[in-house]
Order: structure tokens, then C-alpha cells, then sequence
């Protein structure tokens, strides 16, 4: 039994496809009854049936309250499907699962499949992918490993020979499938493929398409002929009148996209009944002219992404050597058109774009070793391609090598422990072309493998007892394929950030721990100071909450991951501000968030690891957010405005304009609307709120700036005038890096250089006898000191030290005066906070 995962699954939003890595080759199996590589994901429920595929499609049309489909768009919420005909719910997760034990009945070899690559839209959040894992586990699997599709499309153009030509410099793959949108940027250098950055909408694709044809074509000639009531919104709803004729009209949408690919019109006929009760024949012809017109607003959408991709990257559109379509609507010829004219780079579809991603997801499949102790805490293991651990009677092996490469020869490692003195091994190609000879078996063993060019090469490796017995049952197969391509790693798809108080601003903020496009799997020491004390026995709390999402967002902006709570009454001793916890953050491959805490000062420990797979979005709560938004934007607008701060002011009207649009759509979606609109809309909220976090940022940065340069003309002058050669030395320091820090607009950095120049004037001014006077006479003019007795005793300490002009007892009467004070005169509110400095 092969000791390589092999088997992958494209679990596509309209049609998932298995496929499995054998002898450096990929088979995409076929059903059983249809002979067709693809199976719809579709779920119907008729009595105690369950069927799936194409019989459940044909289906929608006579009993779409028990037939479910585009469940994948639902991936990672807490929606579930009302199935009538078991009076039962089903999640995304639990069909998704039927789907792929259906996909399972294709293997007609029958073998057990335990492990398994699937595939997920690289823009899937955290979340998502935790849901779609969790679908594997249901469906039988006691390993599931992600790949994100664009690196599996890339890993099938790729991998085919006749490609081989067009294979270096840079890439974009333009995946448009039934449910997602995804634009990568890859790299391809020696062997080795780089996904360098990506961009894409988890609520775009082909069914959208489809919803334009039936909102923008069908409807308004609809309108035309009958009273119909809100045609639309009686649609959607679950509850509507014709909430059935939508799944009909969705699936009649579909089929007349598909057709209008390759001819100029499409057909649609179906029947309806208007408010009156006259039953209405419809026969609609729609021309390809229509269809596109509708749907060229999303495409060029897709186009400003890769735009957007590019321009962030600083690639120019000459730097791309070509784009590779992927995903079934780009079948639609303007996709490809649209592409062409507005970034004049190369398209190539020489890839079948329909199970492009299952042959990818193959291959990395053929590249990963299984994991023995699957869904178990996973200890550190070999990741350097194939691997092994061989058990014999007294001793363990564990073998490294990369499971395919561009080069001649293989570098093979293994370590060896327990192992008996006088063993020999022996590695031999299967072609009789190589052998290493008999040679001694040490701690740790390596060779170079020479390897026969553009095919699968198979060794042996044998271990012999000092009588020359092999010590193993049988022997242990090395596999490696040469001439194709193996993948550096995959990037995370989004920054992963701890919340942390931010005291300049009253609020929170993030701080960034793992950044975007770092290849997983990945793993952090953090030491962070307590910026409270935190009593034993109270109310008060630290919190440690870990985030995904832009660093430069607010964290209300973003995805919450994981939260690791000390309470007062947790505790075992007072958490003293400025003591220390230790934080370990790791993230797997396929996204589990492990977060291990110590508290340096108790001695306590928390750790836990995280797997959330659904989130709700209520829509009451959603408009509430979308209306705080607005409020916000339309508070800081006039401003940007009075200081003529006009590309800011641009760029914050627009997301005003976007959140309106979405509020008004808020207001008239009822909570039984049965398509994913609310989680669309979520998404675009969640996008605007970032965008006015960078444009507000941009815009407090402009302000900070200027205190900025205040303070520096200030403490300059005061340095010039206490010609003070140490002080003036760290001045210069201080700037030295102006230009950059200015540059990056971080609000953080340029408060702390600041702080900095105020600590070095203050320097200056507290062995200044006037300013120390001013200093003085300003905190003695004061009178809301609740201990006036004391404040007394300092004024009267301060006037005597102005006499004798004793300015060490003059600051002693300031210092004392300024701690006299009531706490919110010397300090800005208390905020909550996370307790993290």
C-alpha cells in the first residue's frame, strides 16, 4: 500500500470530480453510469433515498424543497437547508459530505481511500476551509489535507509535457467557477512553482452569472405580460409564491448560459401564473448580444482584481507571460475577450478547465506522505516531500526525499535509531540502472539517486542483519518522479493578527503575526507586557484574540479565529502591569489555529486549538453595522473635504455610495431569503469597512504627521538653545530614518518617534529655570486637588524652592502636585482593552 496520500477531490460549487496520482500519472475517474468525469453537487431527498448528480439536478424542477445544490456558497455559515421530505435540516457541511462519498463510488478499483487532498477557493477564510475539512471527516476520511485551486490548476498545466516550453517567468491563474472568483499571481523558477499573491470573491462566479439572466432578461420581459406582484422578492423568498419558479428558472439560466457559449441564442420556456390567476405560457428567445451585456459589468470586475493583483505586486502586465482560464464559465467567450483587451497578455486554454483542479489536487496528492496519527495533536514530522517510518523488531527508519523534481538526481536522507550494530542496506532502481552496493547502517544515512529523465522512478531500499537477512516484511519503495513540478508551499491567504490596546487612540488595534503569503505551516513566540494589572478575584480579564484579515483594519473589521481568556478569578496571585505572557501561535497547513499561553508571573498555563466552521450572519445585526459605518463615513467626510484632502474625500464618497446601496438591499432581504445575499452582502461591508480604515488612516496619518513635524521644530529649538551635545546626538538619531518612517504612513510608528522627541526636549525643559516656573505656577493655579492639605504642603515647598532658586526641590513640588491630581486629569479614560501592551 502506497504510503503517499494520491487521491484528490475538486469539490466544486456546480460539479466535483476524484482523481488519483499513480506511476507519475493522473486518472480523473469516471461515474459508473454516466461515464462522465463530473458530478453535479447536487443533493435530493425522496423518501428514504438519497440521490445525487445528475438524477438529483433533473429533480429541481418537480420538488426543489428537497433538492439542494450551491451548498458550497453556504460553506462556513451557520445556515442549514429544511429538508421536507425527512422533516430535517442539512448543513453545507453534511452535503458536501454526501458528495463526496458519492465521488468515492467512481474508484473502480474499490480500494479504501483514507486520506485525501481537497480542494478550496484560495480566498476561503479561515473558517471556510475549517468547514470544508470538517465535510471530509463526515464523509469517511481519516486524513484531510487543502489546496487551494489556483496552485492545483498551476500543478496541471504544468505537469503536462507539452507545457514544458512555456514554463518560467511569472503567471496569473483566472479561476471562474460556478460559486468563486480567484486571481493568482505564480512564479515558476527551476522546478519549483511560487504562488506569490492572490486576489477573489467567494461570491462570484457562474451562478451569479445566472441570476443576471434571470433578473436583468427573463423578469422584465416577464413584467411585460402579467401582474406578478414583487416578482423578484417572491422569488427569493422561502415562503414566496414563487419561490419555486426560481429554482426552475435557475437551472433553465444555467443550461441557456451554457448554450449561448456556442450558439447566438438560447430557448426558454416554462409556465406562470399571474396575481389574477391567468395562467401564462412563456417562450423567451435570448440572444447572445442580451446575455452578454448583463454580465460584462462582473467580468470586467474580475479584470480590476487582477489589475489590483498586479499594480500591489509592481508587476507590469508585460511581466506575465500568460493567463490560464480555469473553472467552467470560462467557457463564456467574452471572459476571454474581455481579458485580452484591456491587459494585452496572452491567454492559454490548452488545460480542460473543468478538472484542471482535480488533476492538480492529484498530483500534490502524489506529493504528500500520510500521516499515521491523522486527526490526533500532530507532533513534528517530515515535510519535505515523500518519507516514511519502517518498524522493524528494534529500531525505527524515517526516510526524506521530494516526491518529483526537474533535477537528474535526488538527494535521499533517512535517520535511523535503535538500530543494532552490523546492519548493512542496499538501494536499488527497479530498471536495474542503480545500485548502491551493500553499505553500513549508521545514524543517519544519505544518497544521491540518479534518476531516468521524464518518468516515475522506483527504488528499494532493503535493510540486512549482520548474517545478511532482511530485517523488514518485504521491502520499502522510493518513488520520484522526474520532470515535473513540485510547489514551495502554500501561502496564507490573509494576515493573522493578535488584538493589542492601543493607548495613543483610547481603542484596539492589530498587530500582525503571521503576514499575508507566508507559506504555511507556520509557528510564533510572542512575549507581550500586561498593559493593566489585573486583580486576583475580579472582574477584569486578559484577553488574547487572534484575527484574520488586513492588519491595517480595525478589528471589527475582521474574522475572529481564537480567544484564550484569564479572568480574575482565574487567578492565583495579582497579574502585575508590565509582567510578561508568553504566547505560541502556530497555524497548520490545512489552517488549524493552535494558541498556547503562559503567564510568566503566576506561572499559569492555557492553551487550546481552534477549528471554527460556521458563523452566522444576522441581518438585523448586519444593517445595524452597515448603518454604523455609514454614520462614521458621513461624519469624517466634511472634513476631508474643509482641508481639501479631495483624493481621500473621493475615495470615502464611494464606500458612502456602496454602503448605501447595501443598506437599501438590507432593508427589503427577508430573513427567509434563500439565496446567499446576506453573506454577499457581509463580505462587501466587511471589504468597505477596510477600505475606510486605509482611507481614514491615510487621512489621520496626514494629521499626525503634521504634530510631527511640530514637535520637531520644537524640540530642535530647545536643543539649540541648551546646547546639549548627548541630547543633540540622540535628536539625530531620532531622525535619521525620516523619509521612510514618514513614507509608510503607519500612524504607530511616526507617534513613537514623537513620543521620542518629546522625552529629549522634556530633557531640556526640566533644567530650564523658566520653564520649570511656568511648570509650577500652572499646576499651583489649579484647585480641583481632593487632598488640599497635601497640595498645600507642595505649593508651599514650591515657593520656598523659587526663593532659593532650588530647582531639584522645585520639580520634587511639581512632580508631587501632578500626582495629587484626580486620575482623569492626568490621564485619558480607562479603556477595556485586551490587557496585551
Amino acid at each position: 500500500m502506497s504510503n503517499t496520500i494520491n487521491f484528490g477531490i475538486d469539490l466544486g460549487t456546480t460539479n466535483s470530480l476524484i482523481a488519483k496520482y499513480q506511476s507519475g500519472k493522473v486518472e480523473v475517474f469516471k461515474n459508473p453510469v454516466s461515464l462522465k468525469e463530473t458530478l453535479p453537487s447536487v443533493v435530493a431527498y425522496r423518501r428514504e433515498r438519497i440521490i445525487v448528480g445528475d438524477k438529483a439536478r433533473e429533480m429541481v424542477e418537480k420538488d426543489p424543497a428537497n433538492v439542494f445544490s450551491l451548498f458550497k456558497r453556504k460553506m462556513g455559515t451557520s445556515e442549514a437547508f429544511f429538508v421536507k421530505n425527512i422533516n430535517e435540516e442539512r448543513t453545507p457541511i453534511q452535503l458536501s459530505a454526501t458528495v463526496m462519498r458519492e465521488l468515492k463510488n467512481f474508484v473502480h478499483s474499490g480500494e479504501p481511500i483514507d486520506s485525501v487532498v481537497i480542494t478550496i477557493p484560495a480566498s476561503f477564510d479561515t473558517i471556510q476551509s475549517n468547514a470544508t475539512k470538517k465535510a471530509g471527516y463526515e464523509a469517511g476520511f481519516s486524513e484531510v489535507v487543502l489546496l487551494q485551486e489556483p496552485i492545483a490548476a498551476s500543478l496541471a498545466f504544468a505537469n503536462r509535457p507539452e507545457n514544458d516550453n512555456l514554463l518560467n517567468g511569472q503567471w496569473l491563474v483566472y479561476d471562474l467557477g460556478g460559486g468563486t472568483f480567484d486571481v493568482a499571481l505564480v512564479r515558476f523558477d527551476e522546478g519549483e512553482m511560487r504562488v506569490i499573491d492572490h486576489e477573489g470573491d467567494n461570491f462570484l462566479g457562474g451562478l451569479d452569472l445566472d441570476n443576471l439572466i434571470i433578473e436583468k432578461i427573463i423578469i422584465p420581459q416577464l413584467e411585460k405580460k402579467g401582474d406578478f406582484g414583487n416578482l423578484m422578492s417572491e422569488m427569493r423568498n422561502a415562503d414566496g409564491r414563487y419561490n419555486k419558479l426560481y429554482y426552475e428558472l435557475r437551472l433553465k439560466a444555467e443550461d441557456a448560459k451554457i448554450q449561448l457559449s456556442n450558439s447566438p441564442t438560447a430557448e426558454i420556456e416554462f409556465n406562470i401564473e399571474d396575481s389574477t390567476g391567468e395562467e401564462h405560457e412563456i417562450f423567451q428567445v435570448i440572444f447572445k448580444e442580451q446575455f452578454e451585456d448583463v454580465i460584462r459589468e462582473k467580468i470586467h470586475y474580475t479584470i480590476d482584481m487582477i489589475e489590483t493583483l498586479l499594480s500591489k505586486n509592481n508587476v507590469l502586465n508585460a511581466d506575465i507571460q500568460q493567463i490560464i482560464l480555469i473553472g467552467g464559465s470560462t467557457y463564456i467567450p467574452l471572459v476571454k475577450r474581455l481579458i485580452q483587451e484591456r491587459l494585452r497578455i496572452s491567454v492559454n486554454q490548452n488545460i480542460d478547465p473543468t478538472n484542471a483542479v482535480a488533476v492538480g489536487a492529484a498530483y500534490y496528492a502524489g506529493s504528500k506522505t500520510k500521516n499515521p496519527n491523522a486527526q490526533k495533536p500532530q507532533s513534528s514530522q517530515n515535510t519535505e516531500g515523500g518519507g516514511a517510518s519502517i518498524g522493524a523488531s528494534s529500531f525505527n527508519i524515517k526516510t526524506a526525499f521530494q516526491k518529483t523534481t526537474q533535477d537528474r538526481e535526488e538527494y535521499f536522507t533517512a535517520l535511523i535509531t535503535d538500530a543494532p550494530q552490523g546492519m548493512t542496506y542496499r538501494i536499488i532502481r527497479n530498471d536495474g540502472g542503480f545500485d548502491t552496493g551493500a553499505q553500513p547502517l549508521a545514524q543517519r544515512i544519505s544518497d544521491m539517486l540518479p534518476l531516468m529523465v521524464n518518468q516515475l522512478n522506483i527504488f528499494t531500499l532493503k535493510i540486512f542483519d549482520p548474517q545478511g537477512n532482511s530485517v523488514l516484511h518485504g521491502s520499502e519503495t522510493i518513488e520520484i518522479v522526474q520532470g515535473k513540478f513540485s510547489l514551495y508551499g502554500q501561502p496564507l491567504p490573509n494576515d493573522i493578527c493578535i488584538e493589542v490596546d492601543d493607548f495613543d487612540s483610547n481603542t484596539t488595534k492589530l498587530e500582525v503575526i503571521f503576514e499575508k503569503n507566508s507559506i504555511l505551516p507556520l509557528k510564533k513566540t510572542l512575549v507581550k507586557s500586561l498593559s493593566k494589572t489585573i486583580a486576583k478575584g475580579s472582574d477584569e480579564a486578559l484577553i488574547i484574540n487572534v484575527l484574520e484579515g488586513s492588519r491595517y483594519a480595525s478589528p471589527a473589521a475582521c474574522l475572529p479565529l481564537g480567544i484564550i481568556e484569564f479572568k480574575g478569578k482565574d487567578l492565583n496571585m495579582n497579574l502585575v502591569k508590565g509582567s510578561d505572557v508568553e504566547i505560541i501561535i502556530e497555524v497548520s497547513e490545512s489552517r488549524d489555529l493552535k494558541i498556547s499561553t503562559v503567564l510568566l508571573m503566576t506561572d499559569q498555563e492555557k492553551g487550546d486549538v481552534f477549528s471554527p466552521s460556521a458563523r452566522h450572519v444576522n441581518i438585523e445585526k448586519l444593517k445595524t453595522e452597515t448603518l454604523e459605518l455609514l454614520r462614521f463615513a458621513r461624519r469624517e467626510l466634511p472634513n476631508l473635504e474643509y482641508n481639501e484632502q479631495y483624493e481621500i474625500a473621493a475615495r470615502v464618497s464611494k464606500a458612502i455610495n456602496e454602503l448605501d446601496g447595501i443598506y437599501n438591499q438590507l432593508k427589503t432581504l427577508s430573513e427567509n431569503d434563500v439565496t446567499d445575499t446576506r453573506y454577499q452582502l457581509e463580505e462587501r461591508k466587511r471589504k468597505l469597512a477596510q477600505t475606510l480604515d486605509a482611507a481614514l488612516g491615510d487621512q489621520k496619518a496626514e494629521s499626525v504627521k503634521q504634530e510631527y513635524f511640530d514637535q520637531k521644530r520644537y524640540t530642535q529649538h530647545r536643543i539649540e538653545q541648551s546646547e546639549n551635545p548627548t541630547l543633540r546626538d540622540r535628536f539625530e538619531r531620532a531622525v535619521r530614518n525620516e523619509r521612510d518612517y514618514l513614507a509608510s504612513n503607519t500612524v504607530g510608528i511616526i507617534k513613537s518617534k514623537i513620543r521620542e522627541m518629546q522625552d529629549i526636549a522634556w530633557k531640556v525643559d526640566q533644567n530650564d529655570p523658566v520653564y520649570l516656573s511656568s511648570l509650577y505656577h500652572y499646576y499651583a493655579s489649579l484647585e480641583d486637588y481632593p487632598d488640599k492639605k497635601k497640595a498645600k504642603h507642595f505649593m508651599d515647598i514650591g515657593e520656598k524652592a523659587l526663593e532659593r532658586k532650588n530647582y531639584d526641590e522645585l520639580k520634587s513640588a511639581i512632580y508631587g502636585l501632578y500626582n495629587l491630581l484626580p486620575e482623569e486629569k492626568r490621564t485619558e479614560d480607562k479603556m477595556k482593552g485586551t490587557g496585551l501592551g
